[in-house]
């Protein structure tokens, strides 16, 4: 008997991704990271949709491979894709033409539903799938998110409509988002991009304890561009990588708790994207309050759009 299946495909900035989900639950998904040379802090849209359509035959042979060896027979019934980095009008990126192209001819091919959604909303539904992994069920079908990757820093009121999320904008960094900020400080200090996972391990060497540093807001968020500054300041000042590593964490728990106190009340906060995979940031938001996926469910992954699918395809 052929086990039932939604699969996914997200081409964002910097990683190709695809991902399957049967009805009971179990996951499979393939990834590949972008190359972004030493000392670069990103890449043209232009070079990431090349190395999207290069790489995500590959990708999705990988994710089919590992799902048909675990299961057997398969019936794909639904195709899901993120095609916009968001849903609001206007919201667009080439990268994700890779994506929708492939996820179009595919469902067309098998005769199933095409679902689209934003690169956002799968972000939502990974982190929330992982968290239930984990044993935090985040059964609310309203909730506080934050989205905090190399390209957004938002705090979001979140509300389920069936197969996606209604999600309203709260308050942002007005500047630099706090991904940007750990990449441009890591390129500094000399480690690859992205730099997350390289400028945490410098911080969590650190001798000194972590330290909330005062924010200011303005109407609708915060800036963050000074901190850049005053990081660039303190390494010319001779400071350790690993002080300096830790004051950019320091800065990016900050700005979750500035970003916080716009929310008009006490929801549940749900934190997605890859800059929530940090450990030092869980540590400092541990309350029953907050919901962490696992690193994998954070960083930029199909398994959420997959997900999403599977529930299109339950809702018929």
């Amino acid at each position: 008997m052929s086990v039932r299946v939604a699969f996914g495909i997200d081409t964002s900035n910097y990683t190709t991704s695809a991902a399957a989900v049967t009805a009971a639950g179990e996951v499979f998904y393939a990834k590949r990271p972008l190359f972004v040379p030493q000392g670069e802090c990103g890449m043209r849209q232009s070079d990431a949709l090349f190395c999207h359509t290069r790489d995500l035959p590959e990708v999705v042979e990988e994710c089919l491979s590992a799902l048909r060896n675990a299961v057997g027979s398969v019936r794909i019934e639904a195709v899901g894709v993120s095609s916009t980095p968001r849903r609001a009008e206007g919201s667009y990126m080439p990268c994700f033409l890779a994506g929708v192209n492939a996820a179009a001819s595919a469902a067309q091919l098998l005769g199933v539903p095409l679902f689209r959604f934003s690169h956002q909303e799968g972000h939502i539904e990974a982190a929330r799938f992982g968290s239930a992994r984990e044993g935090r069920v985040l059964s609310a079908t309203e909730f506080l998110a934050f989205h905090l990757s190399g390209g957004t820093t938002e705090l979001l009121l979140v509300r389920e409509v069936d197969a996606r999320y209604d999600v309203r904008l709260l308050a942002d960094t007005l500047d630099l988002t706090c991904g940007q900020l750990i990449d441009r400080c890591g390129v500094a200090l000399g480690t690859p991009f992205p730099a997350g996972v390289h400028l945490e391990r410098l911080a969590l060497a650190r001798q000194d304890r972590k330290r909330r540093i005062p924010i200011k807001k303005k109407e609708t968020g915060i800036n963050l561009s000074g901190f850049e500054n005053r990081f660039r300041q303190k390494m010319e000042a001779g400071e350790t990588a690993e002080d300096l590593a830790g004051f950019v964490f320091d800065v990016t728990a900050s700005a979750v708790e500035s970003l916080l106190s716009f929310a008009p009340e006490e929801l549940p906060v749900l934190f997605s994207g890859g800059v929530s995979s940090s450990v030092l940031l869980r540590q400092s938001f541990s309350g029953e309050r907050y919901f962490f996926a696992p690193p994998s469910y954070s960083a930029d992954n199909a398994i959420g759009i997959a997900c999403l699918a599977m529930k299109g395809a339950l809702l018929g």
